[in-house]
């Protein structure tokens, strides 16, 4: 056999063992039980939530891929011992939504009104053919009091933040406040202002949020975490709202925004791995801040 033949051979070996590799990752979900009837996965993607009723099975939020959203459904199911009656989607970005084709047509679906329009308009080549079928069927525009059999639910839309259409899911019984892309935990956010994310709003938003009646939080990405978690992440968005507030007052340029401003907040923080690290660090949330408080936008979420 020739050298170049022996190096073929050695590539599709890679790739085939790379493949092998991302398959098992999008299928590998961490299960954490908060309580009787409330559960949290955590994969490739945003933190799903699971909830089990007497009316079958709610799921906030549905990862990446309809491969995972496949693999959400079977461990939902598993854990619940009921159908999936419910599906949330705290807002359009992929990591959140592009699971739900995977949900039997005709489950309901529940968003806010812009996310909906999101999904139509900002990421409407995914949402075409059957994955079309498992788009939000039911929208909110405030708030609303959502009761599933035997539990209750309160549905949030505190402001802008991370998108313009972000909810908020307050499980009452449970006393647990899944938060969706409002809250990332010792990572850094990602600001869409392409979608009418803002961050003097999202400081905003996390203040409303934080009169809710809770005592552990799901966060869109990362660890569980208390109120005292959810207070430090206000903490750092207020120095960051505060940071573009000063650019706008001084003019700075971006360099001189990357270079001297003061964030203290973030100590600890890291970027979000997704199989490899994503640029969410602090040069770009500091340059989302830039753009915002000059409106003049460097790139795209």
């Amino acid at each position: 056999m020739k050298k170049w033949q022996y190096g073929l051979l050695a590539l599709i070996a890679l790739l085939i063992a790379l493949c092998i590799f991302v398959f098992v990752q999008v299928r590998t979900l961490e299960v954490e039980q908060l309580s009787d009837d409330l559960f949290v996965l955590r994969g490739l993607g945003g933190n799903t939530a699971v909830l089990r009723t007497s009316a079958g099975t709610v799921v906030v939020d549905t990862m990446t891929l309809p491969l995972q959203g496949r693999r959400i459904r079977e461990l939902a199911i598993e854990l619940t011992g009921a159908d999936v009656v419910l599906l949330i989607n705290t807002h359009y970005h992929l990591d959140h939504t592009h699971g739900n084709p995977a949900f039997e047509a005709g489950t309901r679906v529940l968003s806010t009104e812009r996310t909906l329009s999101h999904l139509e308009t900002l990421d409407a080549d995914f949402w075409t053919g059957e994955a079309a079928r498992l788009l939000p069927t039911e929208t909110f525009s405030d708030r609303m009091t959502l009761q599933v059999g035997d539990k209750t639910m309160l549905l949030i839309h505190p402001g802008a933040g991370h998108t313009d259409g972000d909810l908020v899911v307050l499980f009452r019984d449970e006393k647990v406040l899944h938060t969706g892309d409002l809250m990332f935990n010792r990572l850094y956010p990602s600001v869409d202002l392409e979608a009418g994310g803002s961050v003097p709003q999202w400081v905003l938003s996390l203040g409303i949020m934080l009169q809710l009646d809770f005592d552990r939080v799901i966060p869109g990405h990362g660890a569980t975490t208390d109120r005292a978690g959810l207070k430090q992440f206000l903490t750092f968005m207020t120095q960051l709202a505060d940071i573009g507030r000063e650019v706008a007052n001084r003019e700075m340029s971006l360099e001189d925004t990357l270079t001297t401003t003061r964030l203290t907040a973030d100590e600890g923080y890291q970027a979000i791995h997704m199989i490899i690290p994503l640029p969410l660090d602090r040069e770009f949330v500091l340059t989302r801040v830039w753009e915002e408080a000059t409106g003049n936008f460097q790139r795209l979420n």
